[in-house]
């Protein structure tokens, strides 16, 4: 067995065949990596596969997810049954590939295991990396799964100032950065005064050993311990008048409901991210996929200083101690000009971090958006199909710098294909091409809050005793709502929904009554409808809550109007979110009803006799059956005719009857003969057309329920009613 990373095996460019096993040696992360591909190379996978291998060997990592797909880490189902997997499959997706939820599992379940029996993996691996290593996902800003207590960041260092005070300022400055992001404010710190202030605040109670909560920021803001900003007064630079809007919007943040989460939690603590108290490597997902783009920007920047801090602390190591790897780094580590919090301390771990043992690996789908200065750190790239021709040549341009000839580059470059990379690694004699193994972990695509507080179900507990014993009442809800509450995974920990029965009537015909809950996601109401909502039994939503309950954070736009924003939200996105999924029977062109079953629609039509369709059929039949009646009766004539004739030619043949021979008698034989021929032609065209009129009718009575089609309704104008709405505690 070898003591590589297994990520997968070699591909022949030429050919595309797969060769040897490809093992990566964990040290040459040390020198950081790239992974690049565009939406569908495989990139995510390989990033799942290569972080599996590093927890399989105990090396920690700390793995930052703005996307919400690094939680399919947990997914590790040992026995591969289909009851594993039931729970994770997307119903919808299930359904449109013809199957219901238990179908789609076992189908899973049994692709699991093919898939690693091919890559020489089963459960038995699966197994002994759930039991080497401890995952944690964290959701700063929300109780979804484990908080992380922010703002315990105040707090004074456990070192001396002077001892890391170049490391203690970046800290701060990401920190005040931080803060005046989620306030709007310009955070330039060397522009912003609100910046400059802030960090001279709390450099000075640090170094005094003296950290600062919310509150005392606010009052410190209000009364600051010094007299001078720089060789000015602070009254001059920024007077106590011009600091009241500062403290007031310190005070809102702090005030806000939705905030409390943020200082709740575990404390952002580098050791306890990276290892359990008994000492195993631990996966720490720090989910930021719910959060804003400056208060993702806040959290990513705070726990990369964390990082940079703590990692100058460590004694020196030529082993990989741990890793830190970033879901899509767009927007996070930009080229120059952008300056965003994140990439500073980005740059010194991709600098300086080797030497600590600390490995950085970053993702993204463009590589133009990555500082080439980060580029030039990065030791291994493995690289996908690519989006456009400026991602191709800034790639090309980067393993040129490497010393990489073009011509051999374009030639990996253009066999890359779904699960096909570019690998190129300085610690390895030549480029080559990886086809990445089957992951250990259900890909299951990004989790949503619900299915990540499912999975932490217990960790938060045990992250925070404290707030586990004593659960809080339900906060106020804004008037005129009410708590009301639901019981959907029996969990300890409820999140507010939307809660709203509706009645729809639709373009085609037909109108359904209905009653959805959409978890209150996003900045406003119109964003939380953007969410896939589900359906609810309305008599199951009570008045009373489950003893212990734990509650989310309330939305911040709540506070403001909500009634009125929830109502507008509705009018305007509740339509867009109804429409409905119907079947087409293409022969009847019946259509079942909004809400109708497959097989009631199957069932009305056979005993509807075929609907309107068959009905003219019907019609159009007898019409053919009283012709096909008057066409035999018409042969019969003629065939009478005709031997009639027959019979009065031969009695002219003969002179029979008195006459004189003559050749007018088979004239007129001929004649009626071909008179019974038509009519028998016309009798056999009847025969054709009543037995495909039968045939038609046959086809629409018996019902082949393989030929229904499927056709999307949506409501008629003004054909939306909100019948009530409510907000809802789930739990």
């Amino acid at each position: 067995m070898s003591d590589g990373l297994y990520l997968g095996r070699q591909v022949d460019p030429a050919s595309g065949d797969l060769g040897d096993r490809l093992d990566l040696d964990p040290a040459d992360l040390l020198t950081h990596g790239l992974i690049v591909g565009m939406t569908g190379s495989g990139k995510t996978g390989l990033a799942i596969v290569l972080l599996e291998e590093l927890l399989g060997q105990g090396v920690p990592v700390l793995a930052i997810d703005p996307k919400g797909d690094l939680g399919n880490l947990l997914l590790l189902f040992e026995d591969l049954d289909a009851a594993s997997f039931e729970p994770w499959i997307d119903a919808e997706a299930a359904r449109r590939d013809g199957k219901d939820v238990a179908t789609a599992a076992r189908d899973t379940a049994a692709r699991w295991k093919e898939g690693l029996g091919e890559w020489g993996l089963g459960s038995d691996a699966i197994g002994r990396l759930k039991k080497i290593h401890d995952a944690v996902i964290f959701t700063p800003g929300s109780e979804a799964g484990v908080p992380l207590n922010v703002l315990q960041s105040l707090d004074a260092p456990a070192v001396p100032f002077d001892s890391a005070e170049e490391d203690l300022r970046d800290e701060i400055g990401g920190i005040v950065a931080g803060l005046l992001g989620l306030l709007r404010i310009d955070a330039d710190p060397l522009q912003s005064r609100e910046a400059i202030f802030l960090s001279n605040l709390i450099e000075d109670g640090w170094r005094a050993g003296r950290g600062f909560g919310l509150e005392g920021l606010i009052a410190a803001v209000a009364d600051p311990p010094f007299d001078k900003l720089g060789a000015l007064p602070v009254e001059t630079v920024f007077p106590r008048k011009d600091r009241e809007g500062l403290m007031l919007a310190l005070n809102n943040l702090l005030a806000a409901p939705s905030f409390a989460s943020w200082r709740e939690g575990e404390p952002l603590d580098v050791d306890r991210l990276l290892r359990t108290p008994d000492g195993r490597p631990r996966l720490s997902v720090v989910y930021t996929a719910h959060l804003r783009d400056e208060e993702r920007m806040f959290v990513t920047a705070l726990l990369l200083d964390k990082v940079k801090t703590w990692m100058r602390r460590q004694g020196g190591t030529s082993e990989l101690r741990a890793l830190v790897y970033m879901d899509e780094v767009f927007g996070y580590f930009p080229p120059h000009p952008g300056n965003p919090p994140t990439k500073r301390p980005l740059l010194t771990l991709l600098k300086q971090a080797r030497a600590q043992g600390v490995g950085v690996v970053l993702a993204t789908q463009n590589p133009v958006d990555l500082d080439y200065k980060g580029l030039a750190n990065m030791g291994a790239w493995m690289v996908g199909t690519l989006q456009t021709e400026q991602d191709r040549d800034r790639l090309d341009d980067g393993l040129a710098r490497a010393g990489l000839e073009k011509a051999s580059v374009d030639l990996l470059l253009d066999a890359t294909r779904k699960r096909v990379f570019l690998l190129h690694d300085i610690h390895r004699p030549a480029p080559c091409l990886l086809h990445s193994r089957w992951a250990l972990s259900y890909l299951r695509g990004p989790l949503t809050r619900d299915e990540i507080t499912r999975l932490m179900e217990g960790k938060t507990e045990t992250a925070a005793p404290e707030e586990a014993a004593a659960p809080s009442g339900p906060p106020v809800l804004p008037p005129p709502f009410e708590n009301l509450y639901l019981s959907r995974h029996g969990s300890q920990r409820a999140d507010l929904h939307l809660l709203v029965k509706h009645a729809a009537r639709y373009k085609g015909g037909g109108e359904t009554v209905g009653v959805s809950a959409w978890p209150l996601e996003g900045t406003t109401a119109a964003e939380a409808l953007e969410v896939e909502p589900f359906e609810v039994a309305e008599d199951a939503v009570g008045t009373d809550p489950p003893p212990g309950l734990r509650y989310g954070a309330l939305p911040e736009w709540l506070a403001s109007d909500a009634e009125r924003a929830i109502e507008k939200a509705l009018r305007q996105r509740l339509p867009d979110k109804l429409g409905v999924t119907v079947l087409v029977d293409p022969v009847t062109g019946e259509r079942s009803e909004p809400g109708e079953t497959p097989e009631a629609f199957v069932e009305r039509l056979r005993t509807g006799g075929g609907g309107k369709a068959a009905e003219t059929l019907r019609t159009r039949l007898e019409k053919k059956k009283a012709m096909l009646a008057e066409r035999r009766e018409e042969v019969e004539g003629r065939r009478q005719e005709k031997w009639f004739a027959i019979g009065k030619a031969v009695l002219r043949m003969t002179g029979l009857g008195g006459r004189r021979r003559s050749a007018s008698g088979v004239d007129a034989v001929l004649t009626k003969d071909r008179l019974e021929d038509k009519a028998e032609a016309r009798l056999a065209a009847a025969r054709g057309q009543v037995a495909e009129l039968e045939q038609q009718l046959n086809d629409i009575v018996e019902i082949d329920p393989r030929r229904l089609q499927e056709e999307t309704l949506s409501p008629a104008r003004g054909g939306v009613k909100v019948l009530r709405q409510d907000l809802v505690w789930v739990y």
